[in-house]
C-alpha cells in the first residue's frame, strides 16, 4: 500500500487557493457523485425490491443494506493502516458499490439472488462513502486547511445529493416497463 505524507507536513493553502487545489476538487467531485448515486438508489431501493420480494422481505433486504454498511465500515477500519493511501480505499469502496449496482441492474427486478447480492455489496460501501472523504482530507491537507476542506466537501456533496431522489425518479419514469 502506498504511503502518504502526514497532514502536519502539508503546507497551508492561501484561502483563495483552496478551490484551485486538485486534491480538493477531486475529493469534492468524488464525494458528490458517489453520494448522488447512493442517495438516489437508496431512496428507490425498497420500491425496486418489492415486485420480486414482496413488501416484508423487501423491508428486510433494505435493512440488510444497513447491516452491510456497518460491516463494510468496520472492515475498512480493520484493514486500513494509519498511513495508507486513503484514496485507494475510497476507490475500492466505490468499486464494490459499482459491482453491487451492476448486480441490481442485471437482476432486472426478477433474479432474487442477484438482487440480494446487489443490496449487500452496495450496502457495504454506504458508511464509507461518508467517512472516507473527511479522512482523506485529514491525511492530505494541513491541519489549518482541514477545518475548511471538510465543510466544503460536505456542502458540495449535500448540495448535489439533495436532487438525487428526484433525478432517479425521473429516470425511472422514462425507463421502459
Amino acid at each position: 500500500m502506498a504511503t502518504i505524507l502526514p497532514a502536519s507536513s502539508a503546507k497551508p493553502l492561501p484561502k483563495t487557493q483552496v478551490w484551485k487545489d486538485w486534491r480538493l476538487v477531486t475529493l469534492a467531485a468524488g464525494m458528490a457523485l458517489s453520494l448522488f448515486a447512493q442517495i438516489g438508489l437508496l431512496a428507490h431501493l425498497f420500491s425496486l425490491l418489492v415486485p420480486a420480494l414482496g413488501a416484508q422481505l423487501a423491508g428486510f433486504a433494505a435493512g440488510g443494506a444497513t447491516a452491510a454498511a456497518i460491516a463494510g465500515r468496520t472492515l475498512v477500519g480493520w484493514l486500513m493502516p494509519a498511513h495508507a493511501d486513503r484514496r485507494l480505499f475510497g476507490c475500492a469502496n466505490y468499486a464494490v458499490q459499482i459491482v453491487g449496482s451492476l448486480a441490481l441492474l442485471f437482476a432486472a427486478g426478477h433474479n432474487i439472488p442477484l438482487l440480494l447480492l446487489g443490496v449487500v455489496l452496495f450496502g457495504a460501501g454506504i458508511g464509507n462513502t461518508t467517512s472516507l472523504p473527511p479522512m482523506i482530507a485529514q491525511a492530505e491537507f494541513s491541519k489549518e486547511d482541514v477545518s475548511r476542506v471538510v465543510p466544503l466537501i460536505v456542502a458540495v456533496g449535500q448540495g448535489t445529493y439533495a436532487f438525487a431522489p428526484a433525478a432517479f425518479g425521473f429516470i425511472r419514469e422514462l425507463a421502459p416497463r
